[in-house]
Formats: structure tokens, sequence, C-alpha cells
């Protein structure tokens, strides 16, 4: 016998998430766990959102929490922890310390796990000491030839592995800064937990909690990712930074982000306010790769071939009549979603097409 326990026979998983994303989002979010085997799916709703209760609240895998004024009272007698992350936080360990599931994952509305296995079938596998497992995060990328058609068009990309050289040294100069291990997102992924062994959640991973009396043990998944795609459309990931950093500008984030690849990436956006060019410009330079750039990654080992199908998942639900999950359709709830959405979004998209045939001509 290899491992000193048995596995586990079709082990119950779910996914707990706090959100306030527009509702394609969230309906691709629960519709795509749901599908891929998840017995049940938590929504901790950050702002009102009717659509979201209209879509699933009957649904017998997707429980719905409103995380309204009543909520927080009861939750920690008084007004809402003022960064996201605690709420999320406080939120996620609720579910732990109270679920009759076996795993729960703590995920971002804009993550989705991906496992080339069943899920259930995996992590039944997982010796019994092991209290989590980490799971590497990739993130989704255009292809700069292509302009994008569909909500989860695109390649997943990997972070550039602990270990290689720095990344100023082989990355180009106009990209560097902006990144961190390659992504312009975080690199640090997720964590499926196992319940009743005392963990605390945390956003990335969990700890142990006094209780537990050891250090958390974890194995780390070769065979299961969470799939980022930071920002669905090209101007939702514009306005997902404006956002962040008047955020932090009223003190409202929990990090402080000046000097880092994120805060980068925040301070151009500001010094460009109004300028749909130039926004448009640091999305194709951080959120587009040319072909040659996406085969080169995939020799390298950095690109996933392992697919997702939200979009999919959303008609086997039977939700395509209910939902509108076009691009032009999402991104003219962002106008609702934040009262700031840049008025030329018609220049945006003509910027894409206009790209995306440049792209392709030969070089010289």
């Amino acid at each position: 016998m290899f491992f000193k326990s048995p596995g586990t026979e079709r082990p119950t998983w779910g996914v707990v998430c706090t959100c306030a994303e527009p509702t394609p989002l969230i309906a691709a979010f629960v519709a795509h766990h749901i599908v891929l085997g998840a017995s049940r799916v938590t929504l901790y709703l950050d702002q009102p959102n009717p659509e979201v209760w209209d879509l699933f609240g009957d649904h017998p895998q997707c429980e719905i929490i409103n995380c309204d004024e009543a909520y927080w009272q009861d939750m920690v007698d008084g007004a809402p922890p003022v960064a996201i992350e605690k709420r999320q936080i406080l939120n996620a360990q609720r579910i732990y310390e109270t679920t009759d599931l076996d795993w729960l994952a703590h995920l971002d509305a804009d993550e989705f796990l991906q496992c080339e296995l069943d899920l259930a079938t995996l992590l039944g596998a997982v010796p019994t000491e092991v209290d989590y497992v980490a799971v590497p995060n990739a993130e989704r990328v255009f292809d700069r030839t292509q302009p994008q058609k569909r909500l989860f068009d695109g390649v997943i990309r990997r972070p550039v592995p602990r270990g290689w050289a720095e990344q100023d040294s082989i990355l180009d100069d106009s990209v560097s800064p902006f990144l961190r291990r390659g992504l312009p997102g975080h690199s640090s992924g997720k964590a499926i937990m196992r319940t009743g062994v005392g963990l605390l959640p945390g956003i990335h991973s969990p700890r142990s909690s006094k209780g537990m009396e050891r250090k958390a043990r974890a194995i780390y998944a070769v065979n299961v990712n969470v799939y980022h795609y930071d920002g669905l459309t090209g101007l939702h990931w514009v306005m997902k930074l404006r956002r962040l950093y008047f955020n932090q500008m009223s003190k409202r984030g929990r990090h402080d982000l000046l000097g880092t690849p994120r805060g980068e990436q925040l301070h151009y956006v500001i010094q460009h306010e109004g300028k749909v060019d130039a926004l448009f410009e640091l999305h194709q330079r951080l959120k587009t790769l040319h072909p040659d750039d996406i085969q080169r990654l995939d020799r390298l080992g950095l690109i996933c071939h392992g697919t997702i199908h939200p979009l999919r998942a959303v008609r086997r639900l039977g939700l395509s009549d209910r939902i509108d999950m076009r691009i032009m359709a999402f991104d003219e709830r962002l106008g609702d979603w934040e009262a700031e959405l840049p008025s030329e979004r018609r220049r945006w998209y003509q910027l894409s097409r206009d790209s995306a045939a440049k792209a392709l001509e030969p070089e010289g």
C-alpha cells in the first residue's frame, strides 16, 4: 500500500463567491460550476441583484445570500468591513464552518475551475491527511489578430514559473513593469479546502486555526487549474482598474498598490482618463499577444490546452433565453453597473477591428 489512508468515495464539493459583477458573468460562473459537478454554488451578493435571484433563486444547487445591512448586523454586529477582501474572507469562513460539503473552493466570480478529470474523483484520491489542494491559476489572453467575438474567447496562459530568470531580464521593457510573473492579474492560485478540519479561509489559500495545533497540509494540483478571466471584455478590464484605483484613493481597499505591477496599471489608466485610444493601447499591450508569441509560450509549456465552456453551461441550464451573453450586451451593462462607462464604446470596437487587421499585416 502506497498511501497511509484509503481514498474517499465520491466526496461532495462546492464553491463560495462574494460578488458584485454584472449578471452575465455571475450566471456563467454558477452554470459552469454546476455543470462541472458542484453540489452547491454559494453566492454572497455584495450588491443587490434581483436578476441573479430570478435566474437561480429556485435552483437546488445554488444558494444566494444578500449581504445587506441586516446580514452584516448579524455577522459583525455593525457595519460591513470596508475592505472587500475582509468581506470575502468572512463570508467564506461562514460557509466553511456550516457547510455539509466535503470540500469547498473560495473563488472570485471571474475565476473558473478547470479539470480534465471528474473533480470529485480527483478529490477522493487526496490523502486524508491533506487539508487543502493548492490550485494554480492561469489567465485568459487574446490573440491580437482576432477581435473578441464571444465573452470567453482567447487562450489561457500560465504565469512564468518560479525559479525562472528574473522577469525583467526576459520580458520586453514595455510590458514587464505591468506584470507579475508574466501576468497582468495575480499569480497566487486558489485553494480547494477540506471541510471539518478547522481551516481559516483566505483569498488565495487557507491557514490553520488555533485549534488545529499544526500547520495546514497541502498538495499542489497538477491536473486542476483556475482560469482567470480578468476583464470579461476589454472595456470591463478598464472599468475594473478605474474602480480599483478610486477604491485605493479613498482607502477602501486593503492593500497599498503603489509600486506594484497592478499599481502601474492603475496609474496609467488614471493618467489617460477619458483617452480611449491610450486605454486601448494598454489593453492590447497587456491583454493580447501576437500569434508568434502565443506559439512561443506554448513551446515553453505556458499555454493551457484544457478547455472550459461557460456559455455552453448557460445553455445547458436553459438560461440562454433569459440572459443576454453577447459582448455588446455585456458592455452596455457596465454603464449601469458603474455609472461611469466611457462614452466612446463604438470607438473601442473600431480600434479592436483595426488592431486585428494591422496585426495580420506582414512585417516590413
